[in-house]
């Protein structure tokens, strides 16, 4: 008698039935038709977050509103039932080592949505439920190579922008001082304390009305006071700011070149097929005429 075969759970290999899963799995997350569908619907809620924050849209009586509700809990549920079988998909997609799908970042915001979607948000706590609804729109973030790429360059510059943000802060303390020592008692309403020193520095910063707080200044001490504005302006406008672009652009080109590689996806079991097939026709075909060569030039 033959020995029974060793079931796939004995043997350590999967079984036909899972390998067909996963395939299934891994070609529906590398679909566009599977991206459509999930952008599609993070639209769909968000046109019914939109239509929900339209008090004029409402007016259909009780009947109306218990149909509107029906509605709205319906579309919440197709939501999150749509998200949890993405993410089903995608971990499936990842077997035999699921845990690879948390190694992305945008993999671990997408489950934590969903995790906070499923969660019990009822009376004071109801806002905090809109407030996750809401988190749901910035998905549309990850269905974008370009607005992933964006997102990245913000995050990465954190660190860069902090530093900028120091210099910035010296340069407004410094200035801050000096416009209260020297200008308190010219324009009180601009320049009474520190704090108000600064708020008049950031309005002149954005160049918003800087003429108007200049004048009273100018006029009463003299026109060689302009300098300490125009120093102002050309040390935190047209420098400071230029290094945040600096950076920004810099940064940009960095997370570009990692959605680039992060695109170049491996090929999946079943193209990995697909092009075995491909060779063996090739093969035969090649053979095939090899034979009717020979064949023809033996009878020759």
């Amino acid at each position: 008698m033959k020995e029974k075969e060793s079931s796939p759970s004995l043997s350590g290999r999967p079984s036909r039935s899972t390998n067909s899963i996963v395939s299934f799995a891994r070609v529906a997350v590398a679909s566009k038709t599977f991206d459509w569908i999930i952008t599609g619907v993070i639209l769909l809620q968000a046109l019914v977050l939109a239509f929900e924050a339209t008090p004029e849209l409402h007016s259909f009586g009780e009947e109306g509103e218990l149909l509107e509700a029906m509605l709205f809990n319906l579309v919440q549920t197709l939501v999150i039932t749509v998200f949890i079988v993405e993410a089903a998909f995608r971990l499936t997609a990842q077997y035999p080592k699921p845990q690879r799908y948390f190694r992305d970042g945008w993999n671990c915001f997408d489950f934590a949505i969903i995790i906070l979607s499923l969660m019990p948000f009822a009376g004071q706590f109801s806002t905090a439920a809109r407030l996750v609804r809401l988190l749901r729109i910035t998905r549309l973030i990850t269905k974008s190579t370009e607005l992933r790429a964006i997102v990245s360059t913000l995050v990465r510059s954190i660190p860069s922008i902090v530093n900028i943000l120091i210099l910035l802060s010296i340069l407004f303390f410094i200035y801050a001082v000096i416009g209260y020592h020297l200008f308190r008692n010219v324009d009180p309403q601009h320049w009474s304390s520190f704090l108000t020193s600064a708020t008049t520095l950031f309005q002149i910063i954005t160049l918003e009305g800087w003429v108007i707080v200049m004048e009273p200044i100018v006029s009463n001490l003299g026109p060689l006071y302009w300098l300490y504005f125009a120093s102002f302006i050309l040390i935190g406008t047209f420098i400071v700011i230029n290094l945040f672009i600096s950076v920004i652009v810099r940064k940009s080109e960095e997370a570009y070149q990692q959605v680039q590689r992060e695109s170049q996806i491996p090929l999946t079991q079943q193209e990995i097929v697909q092009e075995i097939k491909e060779i063996r026709r090739i093969l035969e075909e090649l053979e095939k005429r090899i034979g009717k060569d020979t064949k023809e030039k033996m009878q020759a």
